[in-house]
């Protein structure tokens, strides 16, 4: 795996939530969205959904946006010092044995 993948999945990932996340923002990451509607596309809870994404936010790569209604909206962050990383990362996402690296990294992280 290129140290640069590696580096970035150190500095974020560190449950398999927080993957999907990322993969999710890599396709989608233009449209703002909920916790709620990220929990019904990822087939999560919005309490395994909130802490991960408040950390992604808290990193810099997705924005919060509050509504009218108070709701927040997220969605991804292209002004991120981490932006250009993120899309390294996605492009390395889109080959199966890329992604089964990831997995075993993961996994020998003990990642879960």
């Amino acid at each position: 795996m290129p140290p640069n993948i590696q580096e970035f999945i150190d500095g974020f990932i560190d449950a398999f939530i927080t993957w999907d996340l990322l993969i999710y923002f890599s396709k989608r990451g233009e449209e703002p969205v909920t916790f709620k509607q990220i929990s019904a596309i990822l087939g999560r809870t919005d309490k395994e959904v909130a802490v991960p994404v408040k950390k992604l936010a808290t990193l810099g790569l997705i924005r919060g946006e509050k509504r009218v209604d108070g709701e927040i909206m997220f969605k991804l962050n292209p002004a991120s010092p981490q932006f250009q990383a993120f899309q390294n990362f996605a492009s390395f996402n889109e080959h199966q044995e890329n992604r089964l690296k990831i997995l075993s990294y993961l996994l020998q992280k003990k990642i879960r």
